[in-house]
């Protein structure tokens, strides 16, 4: 990951406490300081600017989504914490009121979790989703969710 990604989303997304419209400059910034940079010579481009155009789009929504989540979470009632996986999550599929998530690193398989379909129609697939899914007659739910990390993150 260079950089420009992980300061985009790691960085913005778990340490930057801002409104969603300082969250979208911060990808509008990366952009041009990324092709000033490349003009004066100072670095080879390698996507930074892309990776900004991408910021742009994706941070808010990811922000939006995040918040969906915990919203949605709170309203769930709390089952059997034996029966829970805290973990960051890939975003492998993603269907109308259904999203799969794979436990990062790829130990373990990628499972169906129900969730609004405000939420499902917001995610994507490579997304990364840092929380709590717990088990409840057989099917898995969203418990808790931290953040939500666009592609890159």
């Amino acid at each position: 990951m260079s950089r420009a990604s992980y300061f985009l989303t790691f960085f913005i997304i778990r340490k930057v406490i801002a409104p969603q419209g300082m969250i979208r400059a911060a990808g509008m910034v990366m952009k041009a300081l990324a092709a000033w940079l490349v003009r004066k010579g100072y670095v080879r481009a390698e996507g930074a600017q892309e990776q900004g155009a991408a910021a742009v789009r994706d941070l808010p929504r990811a922000e939006k989504v995040a918040t969906l989540y915990q919203v949605f979470c709170d309203m769930q009632p709390r089952g059997d914490e034996d029966d829970e996986t805290e973990d960051h999550f890939e975003i492998t599929r993603v269907e109308p009121k259904r999203i799969w998530l794979e436990p990062a690193g790829g130990h373990g398989k990628a499972d169906p979790v129900e969730v609004p379909e405000q939420i499902s129609r917001l995610c994507t697939v490579g997304w990364s989703v840092s929380g709590v899914i717990g088990r409840e007659g057989g099917r898995w739910r969203l418990v808790e969710a931290w953040n939500v990390y666009p592609s890159g993150a």
